[in-house]
């Protein structure tokens, strides 16, 4: 078991006042039968009142609504995790096996089931594809070069994508293979914004690969959300009144994972 710290934060900044502004985080690391999360803390910029609920997967939100005018909202999460062996024993959703809008397969992805010299074990085949993605694509940081609605086949066709991008690549190949397979995000050990990877189910047990690395998820990886695609994982999503109707924005996305050593009073049970 091992036990981390973490802070991330998101700034979004306005090109002119807004109001009435609705928004939905997914920014915390959960508790899993892997991972316990604690001594959380989540503060907005400007304050205001914060719901906590759960969407259809199972995911932590928290929503609320800055009703003041305001150029510039800022979120930060910190606290601690302890994690064990990545595994999670659950039972299988069946919509994991089927492509989404953005892991839709193609004939090109076809080609390189059958072109490639593949395991008939589905664990085997699952490592086997992710080394084959990491290979095959030049990871770039998502701040670089971000286009959030990119599918899996855009991705592939330019050869090149953040994390998100390669864990779609990756889903779609699993799912063509008859492999269910789900999107995750989170954080990571030297990772300076949020990351990404795949959970495979294999054996009635979910294991994670990550294909920015092209290995075996082990430790390090402070899991936040899971879903079909990055859709149902996205850290923040808002709405707000633009009173000019010209309102830009822009997004600054940090974050940082530390190994800390375990204390006694890290392993008592908590209420």
């Amino acid at each position: 078991m091992k036990k981390y710290a973490f802070t991330y934060s998101v700034h979004q900044t306005f090109s002119s006042p807004i109001t009435k502004h609705n928004f939905l985080l997914r920014c915390m690391p959960g508790t899993y039968p892997f991972q316990r999360s604690y001594a959380q803390k989540l503060t907005v910029t400007p304050y205001t009142a914060m719901n906590c609920i759960s969407d259809v997967f199972g995911n932590g939100m928290y929503t609320g609504t800055v009703d003041k005018k305001h150029t510039e909202f800022t979120v930060t999460a910190t606290g601690f995790v302890l994690c064990s062996k990545y595994l999670i024993h659950e039972p299988l959703d069946r919509i994991y096996l089927y492509p989404t809008r953005l892991t839709r397969p193609t004939r090109e992805m076809e080609r390189i089931l059958e072109s490639a010299s593949l395991s008939e074990d589905p664990w085997n085949r699952a490592l086997q594809l992710c080394d084959l993605v990491h290979r095959s694509m030049t990871h770039i940081p998502a701040a670089t070069d971000s286009t959030p609605n990119r599918t899996a086949a855009e991705a592939l066709s330019s050869g090149r994508g953040d994390a998100r991008d390669l864990s779609h690549v990756l889903l779609t190949l699993l799912r063509l293979s008859g492999i269910a397979a789900r999107f995750v995000g989170g954080l990571a050990v030297g990772v300076p914004q949020g990351h990404s990877w795949v959970e495979v189910y294999c054996g009635d047990v979910w294991r994670a690969l990550d294909p920015t690395t092209g290995g075996v998820v082990e430790e390090g990886y402070l899991k936040i959300a899971n879903g079909p695609d990055r859709g149902a994982c996205a850290k923040t999503r808002d709405v707000f009144r633009d009173p000019t109707g010209t309102v830009t924005q822009t997004r600054e996305f940090t974050a940082q994972v530390t190994e800390h050593v375990i204390r006694i009073r890290d392993t008592v049970p908590r209420a």
